[in-house]
């Protein structure tokens, strides 16, 4: 049987779909974190700024898609029995495992490559990244409450990443609320993906450490943690600091129940059942946490401007 052009073509755009599905593209939105930094800095507009943090945002794109065909060259045999991820092109067997096995470290490589471009700071800060990744997916995964607070680093070291490559003077503050908010996002994963397996009734092996009853116990850490970086918000609205970089510092406050709507909405949202994915990731195509991010964006900007 001949192979006709549209069935090449068809194939061809499946690989594509494929390879963008096994290197987690439509996680690359996370790395949007590293402009956190330069953007409370209101240094984000600026030439030098904006073309290294997005030199940054390349290397952490690389680098994460890296660690992903990684993870699931590790996972493939729980992911096989995975309901979800068994459909995965790695635990599927649509991609190769020995092509994925040279693509995983090339793309890393690539990655920390970019950073040290940038500078070797950020280079430092990108290959932190990637060991507590590969920490992360060969053991640090397995260990209960351990698990989440090398989440909530990974997920902080793009922030600080940010600040690095803009050259900003760090920001304690900046990194103390994002380590709350990260942690209790980190909370949040867990607890969704494994309140999505009790609803499911599966028995699939999971390489995490905790029990069913463990369940409540996540939330409560999960939601304290958010409601902590709401108040290190409300804190650094009242600092000499605050009064400095804002024109109006008084109506940041507007940002404080924001904040803690969409955290609660996205509580709220795992509860029930509807996140399946990572909460950044779920946030992305929620409309909802878009409005709310607009929303922070327009309070930001009245501070600012005012």
């Amino acid at each position: 049987m001949s192979v006709t052009p549209a069935d090449s073509s068809a194939s061809r755009l499946g690989f594509i779909r494929d390879l963008a599905a096994q290197l987690r593209v439509h996680h690359w939105v996370k790395n949007v974190l590293v402009l956190v930094s330069p953007l409370a800095a209101h240094a984000l507009f600026d030439p030098q700024v904006l073309r290294n943090v997005g030199f940054v945002f390349a290397a952490f794109c690389a680098a994460a898609s890296g660690v992903y065909v990684v993870n699931d060259l590790l996972d493939i045999r729980a992911d096989r029995a995975h309901p979800r991820k068994r459909s995965r092109p790695l635990a599927s067997g649509r991609l190769p495992i020995a092509g994925a096995a040279v693509i995983g470290p090339m793309l890393m490589a690539l990655g920390i490559g970019t950073a040290f471009y940038i500078s070797v700071p950020t280079g430092g800060v990108l290959v932190a990244y990637v060991i507590v990744s590969m920490a992360y997916s060969m053991y640090l995964k397995t260990q209960p409450l351990v698990d989440v607070f090398a989440l909530s680093v990974l997920y902080t070291l793009r922030v600080f990443a940010g600040e690095v490559a803009a050259q900003i003077e760090l920001s304690i503050w900046l990194l103390s609320f994002s380590g709350f908010m990260f942690l209790s996002l980190a909370f949040l994963k867990r607890m969704a993906e494994y309140h999505a397996m009790l609803r499911a009734k599966n028995t699939y092996e999971t390489r995490r450490g905790y029990r069913p009853a463990d369940l409540e116990m996540l939330k409560i850490m999960g939601v304290s943690a958010s409601y902590i970086a709401a108040m290190v918000l409300g804190l650094y609205i009242s600092t000499t600091n605050a009064a400095h970089q804002y024109g109006r510092p008084l109506l940041l406050w507007a940002a404080v129940p924001i904040f803690l709507f969409w955290q609660s909405r996205m509580w709220l949202a795992a509860s029930r059942g509807f996140m399946h994915d990572d909460p950044i990731v779920y946030a992305a195509r929620d409309w909802v946490s878009q409005l709310c991010l607009a929303l922070l964006l327009g309070v930001y900007a009245f501070a600012t401007l005012l």
